[in-house]
């Protein structure tokens, strides 16, 4: 298990959470490769050589029972030979999570490298994969974005999700035995499946590198659109705010935009109106052609400036069920509170409930409001809100504009692609998302 605040000068094994609890799983299917040989180690220390290449793993009665013969509390799969990293290297895991509790959530096969292990947890099967580091980085390069990208932009985006990684600021699954989940509530790992030449390369060319500021390493967030402008870390979490997070343009320096600074609904309604040449802008990187540079379960859309329009009805029936309000009417949506980057961090709901009875109730995080305001998971909170025709007093409907695509804070994987097809170096990338901070390699 990784160490918070410590900085490794060995390549670290890492332990990755493939199935967790919430996916509900008492079945796993695996299918091994026929060009390794691998073991099977029981609770009791004991080991089981390889009888099949399609083991079933089944959880009853508190016991996991392999190919419904032998039960124990916990299996462990080992490779028994060393094995060179490319596509589709390791263990098959049939219908996996991805995208879990977004809109994107979909069952997906991955193929994992290194280790397996298989536990209970909470009445249902987990299973982790355990794998060095750099295995590990190689492959969440082409799971954040598509295997079509440049050099810098897989290199920029391995340093940065090495220095995330490393930093291990959150620990959320710690308590499972996890240095990390497999999906994007940590960084997505979708196995080397989507493996190239270009992502090991760029694993190994920038291996040991991180981001540090004041002799610490990082804690690199990034996300796939900031819409042109970088949001700081206490606009979306608690905690302290590091000075290399900031509010700037995703741009050259010297960038000006009238809209600037988005300290008003004026202006943000103006910024998000507008189509500036940012770094990740649709005037740099076409949206017709964007969808082959990202990852493989992200879905096609636009990404830097969006619209969703929401009937009365459709949006009142929304929030009841996201709120549990119990509102007949919406009667408007109020901006309370905006990072720099135009996202909302608080917003005010004022409604009519069955007895007409005038009620507010206030969303405070990024999060709950991207959560609230779509069956799945709101694109970005930096939009602002057009009430439709009045009806009886009521819009009748309400149009969402907005911009971006993730929380916005620090590295901007689409403005990074731009910068990287634009010619900048991947120090130069990773400098401009982290300003302040210093690539390093640590070992």
């Amino acid at each position: 298990m990784l160490q918070p605040n410590t900085i490794p000068d060995n390549e670290p094994l890492l332990r990755v959470g493939i199935i967790l609890p919430e996916d509900l799983i008492n079945l796993i299917e695996i299918e091994l490769p026929q060009t390794i040989e691998y073991q099977f180690i029981s609770d009791d220390q004991a080991a089981h050589p390889q009888r099949t290449n399609k083991p079933k793993f089944e959880y009853s009665a508190n016991k996991i029972i392999l190919n419904k013969t032998k039960d124990a509390d916990f299996w462990r799969i080992e490779p028994k030979q060393q094995y060179d990293m490319g596509p589709e290297q390791g263990i098959k895991v049939k219908n996996v999570v991805a995208g879990r509790g977004f809109h994107w959530e979909k069952p997906i096969d991955v193929f994992l490298p290194g280790s397996l292990e298989i536990g209970i947890y909470d009445n249902n099967l987990i299973l982790v994969n355990e794998l060095p580091l750099e295995e590990y980085l190689m492959c969440v390069a082409t799971s954040e974005m598509g295997s079509e990208c440049p050099p810098a932009l897989i290199e920029s985006q391995t340093i940065a999700a090495r220095s995330w990684m490393l930093a291990n600021i959150e620990q959320k699954h710690i308590k499972m035995g996890m240095d990390v989940c497999n999906d994007d509530c940590c960084q997505r790992y979708q196995g080397s499946g989507n493996l190239t030449a270009q992502s090991i390369s760029g694993a190994r060319n920038t291996s040991g590198q991180v981001l540090l500021y004041k002799d610490k390493i990082c804690d690199a967030r990034y996300s796939k659109s900031c819409g042109g402008m970088m949001e700081t870390f206490h606009t979306i979490w608690p905690g302290n705010n590091p000075e290399y997070l900031q509010n700037i343009p995703d741009a050259p320096v010297g960038f000006a935009h009238s809209a600037l600074p988005l300290s008003n609904e004026k202006r943000v309604k103006e910024w998000i109106d507008s189509t500036p040449e940012t770094f990740c802008s649709s005037k740099t990187i076409r949206e017709s052609t964007l969808k082959k540079y990202l990852g493989s379960v992200d879905e096609e859309g636009t990404y830097f400036r969006w619209q969703i329009k929401y009937g009365q009805k459709e949006l009142c029936d929304l929030l009841n069920q996201k709120l549990n309000l119990a509102a007949t009417v919406i009667s408007e949506c109020k901006p309370v509170q905006r990072g720099g980057s135009g996202r909302l961090s608080q917003l005010e709901i004022i409604f009519q409930n069955s007895q007409n009875q005038k009620k507010t109730f206030m969303l405070d995080s990024e999060y709950k409001i991207r959560q609230t305001f779509h069956k799945g998971f709101l694109y970005s909170s930096c939009f602002y809100i057009i009430p439709g025709t009045d009806h009886e007093g009521y819009p009748e409907n309400f149009v969402l504009k907005g911009a971006g695509w993730g929380h916005g804070v620090g590295y901007c994987q689409i403005g990074a692609l731009g910068m990287a097809l634009k010619g900048y170096t991947t120090e130069q990338i990773v400098v401009h998302y982290y300003p302040g901070s210093v690539l390093k390699r640590i070992y």
